[in-house]
């Protein structure tokens, strides 16, 4: 066995074991421990076909060692796991014959001489392309794997996948005398057949990605609208208050007129200490901490901010904002980071509701290591388990809710620059996102 072909069979494990990984969006593995189950199986695999002589053990063998990788991922269901295992085994196959008969037509071009390791070089080369090419496109592959389940293409493509999959396990030269007579027998008629399916699963892979992005589109735009209408209904609540709050003031105003008029120093001073000082600690409380949304640069995370904030001073919470320094952008998709720090903001509201204190801290900061957003809320003591506050259905409250830190935890475990720290200490508990840069 050449050097080439050890080093084309680690990676086509290793290209199998990614691209099913970023398929179920499971990414709590680190990538040496990837790295080595991919060794370990690909060599399990190399000596169960040297032993038993029959190929066909390599795709038998490859599917139930995918279906079992797809047991971690406690969200699918077994149907969904069967087809991403099917796609893993389809489309890198598919694309390694294609590409090796493209690689081997190219080079038989050219004025080199063919030499027996000459195809086993281009099939270490092709593995290196796929390798690379699954990870530059890792981000892609998440978002079609997570449409397509929900698309009207999952049927469509699960019948061309089976059947793709069926030719590719004829296509291994199987030690079985009948699946053996069956190759022998229509050979150039599968290979023309994987031609023509890896053009159709090309097709679908186009059709299926601009489809994902209208849809990732659609969904922005109407999470934002729903933002901008909550806004509008807060600014009216806003304007009436600040409507209600002109009209008194002005006859709090009135009362000091007798005063004035009549010289009366300490008439002034009781009407101006009982009834108009007090008003002040509304202005601070209802104004200041919105203006400091003045350094949030982009105006959808301001006014969902503002929303929140407004919201808060609305059922009488103490909500303190510091957003020391204007902070233009987040390196992370706009929609994304809406949808966490809403979780964060409404879980904190809703917990500080329920407390003694009814407090409410929010910061909002950057420096070089990246991005923070911190909430810091009082709660009810003990009602606070760190172990469980991430899991489906976990709440407080009553049954239909608990699943704000479950979602908020998922889309942390899609996205490696994001994390999430957490900690409680009587009577305060605290989140911090960071957003490494």
């Amino acid at each position: 066995m050449y050097i080439y072909d050890l080093v084309a069979m680690v990676l086509i494990g290793l290209c199998h074991v990614v691209l099913y990984l970023y398929f179920i969006r499971y990414d709590r593995l680190s990538y040496p421990l990837v790295f080595l189950i991919s060794i370990v199986f690909t060599v399990l695999l190399a000596t169960i076909v040297t032993v038993t002589g029959y190929p066909e053990f390599n795709t038998i063998m490859m599917g139930l060692f995918l279906l079992s990788l797809g047991l971690m991922q406690i969200e699918l269901t077994f149907l969904q796991n069967l087809y991403f295992t099917i796609a893993n085994m389809v489309s890198i196959s598919l694309f390694k014959i294609v590409l090796v008969e493209l690689g081997l037509l190219i080079y038989l071009w050219t004025p080199f001489n063919l030499y027996i390791w000459t195809v086993n070089l281009i099939h270490m080369i092709v593995t290196i392309f796929i390798f690379i090419f699954i990870v530059l496109l890792r981000k892609q592959i998440q978002k079609f794997a997570q449409y397509i389940v929900t698309s009207p293409l999952y049927y469509v493509s699960y019948a061309v996948f089976s059947v793709s999959l069926v030719v590719i396990f004829l296509l291994t030269m199987p030690g079985n005398h009948f699946l053996h007579s069956i190759y022998n027998e229509y050979r150039e008629e599968m290979y023309i057949g994987v031609f023509i399916l890896f053009f159709i699963l090309l097709l679908i892979v186009i059709i299926g990605s601009h489809l994902t992005k209208e849809k990732l589109l659609r969904d922005q735009q109407d999470y934002l609208d729903n933002e901008l209408l909550d806004y509008v209904r807060k600014l009216e609540v806003l304007h009436d208050e600040l409507a209600n709050f002109r009209h008194d003031y002005i006859n709090l105003l009135l009362t000091l007129d007798e005063g004035v008029r009549s010289k009366n120093m300490k008439e002034i001073e009781r009407i101006y200490y009982k009834v108009i000082a007090p008003t002040s600690e509304i202005i601070n409380n209802r104004e200041i901490d919105i203006v400091k949304l003045a350094n949030v640069g982009q105006t959808e995370i301001k006014s969902l901010l503002s929303v929140k904030v407004m919201a808060a001073q609305q059922q009488d919470i103490d909500i303190m904002i510091d957003i020391p320094h204007l902070i233009r952008a987040v390196p992370i998709s706009v929609l994304k980071f809406i949808r966490m720090i809403s979780i964060l903001v409404d879980n904190g509201i809703e917990a500080a509701l329920t407390s003694k204190e009814k407090i409410v801290q929010i910061a909002f900061f950057e420096n070089a290591n990246g991005l923070y957003f911190v909430v810091q809320n009082s709660v009810v003591d003990g009602t606070i388990n760190l172990k469980g506050i991430f899991e489906k259905n976990h709440s407080t409250k009553d049954a239909q809710r608990g699943y704000g830190l479950y979602s908020l935890k998922r889309m942390v475990d899609q996205s490696p620059e994001v994390t999430l720290e957490t900690s409680y200490q009587a009577p305060f508990f605290k989140q911090t996102l960071i957003i490494r840069k």
